[in-house]
């Protein structure tokens, strides 16, 4: 506040200075005027200066001086300072103002001097009530402003504290810590920032602690399994050779499927559909729906419905990581239904929706979340057994997330599970 009004007066300076000097010609002007007009006066101004050359007022000074003079003889320290209006002015050491006029239709001219400030005061600055005033309101003016501060800096250093614990709680571990929510920017902003970071490194840690304990476990009963057939295969007693042959191919190739899909998970974690990042353009759902159904080609009965309003607007992704998620969620229902399958295309105001449909067993609600986790199985009609190792919807899970698309679970009307994709419009 103080840097301020130092700087305002100094940037001011200039400005009120000029005033000045057009008010010390004003008042020069107006004194040459009086000479004039008192040409007639027994006693005037015109009178006195005819008579004694010099008249000294409270304040300044007049001399009546031929065009001969100059003015250094009246004024020993004045020095010229600038021009106003045509008129030299002069200044002198005690920052006063000279200047001299000249008489209208005379060889006289009328010198002006300032011999005091004319608004100088006697009395000391602190003792002035003016500036006890304006010393008053620059005072209460700064408490106010500093009141109005500090309560909204207070809050604000209040708030960053507690996201500071929440955010030392979670670096100790503590991965369930999240910031309050707050709706004043621009911790608004960095409490969610740090929430969308937590979820997502806390997803990250439970997807690792679940790799690290079911990797070994998922690899280890294909292993066992070829090891049992191996050690038959050594023994006399086995009479079907080339059938324990094919079967450890297949324990081969399980494992191959399962490094496959970890592989590609990560890939998909990283935002990479293979070795290089995948380009975005536009993604024909129609052509989608319908290219990613005639592939699979399977024996079941799969339905595809389209909406007869559908309009030309595409979103705009990486087709790669379109084509996980569909795949993925038509593989699922073939391999967990019951045969009848229905893929749905929709649009909104809003959105686009993939529903893909299935008449299976269906998902209850406490397994919603958790079925998009890797590894992770249900106990009656997705287990091992059925085939795959539960990767499946943690990839389309995944790819979606790449494309900022949605990925759901709910109850079919077919009377197993309605997966459903959602798309947001002009989302990259």
């Amino acid at each position: 506040m103080i840097i301020t009004f130092v700087v305002f007066i100094h940037l001011t300076s200039d400005y009120v200075r000029a005033g000045d000097r057009e008010t010390f010609l004003d008042t020069a002007t107006l004194h040459l005027q009086r000479y004039i007009n008192s040409q007639h006066e027994l006693a005037g101004l015109y009178q006195q200066l005819q008579h004694k050359r010099e008249l000294t007022f409270y304040d300044y000074k007049l001399h009546l001086i031929s065009q001969q003079e100059d003015i250094e003889q009246f004024c020993a320290d004045c020095v010229l300072f600038t021009q106003h209006q045509g008129f030299d002015l002069y200044i002198n050491d005690l920052d006063l103002l000279a200047t001299v006029l000249p008489v209208p239709n005379s060889t006289q001219r009328l010198l002006y001097i300032e011999t005091e400030d004319p608004i100088s005061v006697s009395t000391p600055w602190y003792q002035d009530r003016d500036n006890h005033f304006f010393l008053m309101l620059f005072i209460t003016m700064s408490i106010a402003l500093a009141a109005l501060l500090y309560f909204p800096i207070q809050r604000v250093n209040r708030r960053i504290n507690k996201l500071l614990y929440v955010q030392e709680a979670f670096g100790q571990g503590d991965l369930k810590a999240r910031a309050d929510a707050y709706h004043i920017s621009p911790i608004k902003e960095i409490a969610q920032s740090f929430n969308e970071m937590a979820d997502d490194i806390e997803t990250r840690v439970k997807e690792s602690q679940i790799f690290l304990q079911a990797i070994p476990h998922e690899i280890r009963t294909p292993l066992s399994r070829i090891q049992m057939a191996n050690d038959l295969l050594r023994s006399n007693y086995v009479e079907n050779r080339p059938a324990l042959h094919d079967r450890i191919d297949d324990y081969i190739e399980d494992i191959s499927l399962l490094t496959s899909d970890i592989i590609q998970l990560s890939r998909l974690t990283n935002k990479r559909c293979a070795k290089d990042a995948p380009l975005s353009n536009d993604i024909s759902l129609p052509d989608l729906c319908a290219k990613r159904i005639e592939m699979i080609n399977s024996s079941a009965n799969i339905k595809l419905n389209i909406d007869t309003e559908l309009s030309s607007l595409q979103p705009i992704g990486a087709d790669c990581f379109a084509k996980l998620i569909l795949d993925n969620l038509i593989k699922n229902a073939i391999a967990y239904g019951k045969g009848v399958i229905e893929v749905s295309l929709n649009e909104f105001e809003c959105c686009w929706t993939i529903d893909v449909e299935d008449n299976g067993h269906g998902i209850p609600n406490d397994m919603r979340e958790e079925i998009f986790i890797a590894f992770s199985r249900l106990d009656k009609s997705r287990n091992v057994n059925s085939g795959g190792f539960g990767l499946g919807l943690a990839i389309a899970n995944q790819a979606a997330k790449n494309l900022g698309w949605q990925l759901s679970v709910c109850d079919s009307h077919l009377g197993g599970a309605r997966f459903t994709i959602v798309i947001p419009k002009f989302c990259d």
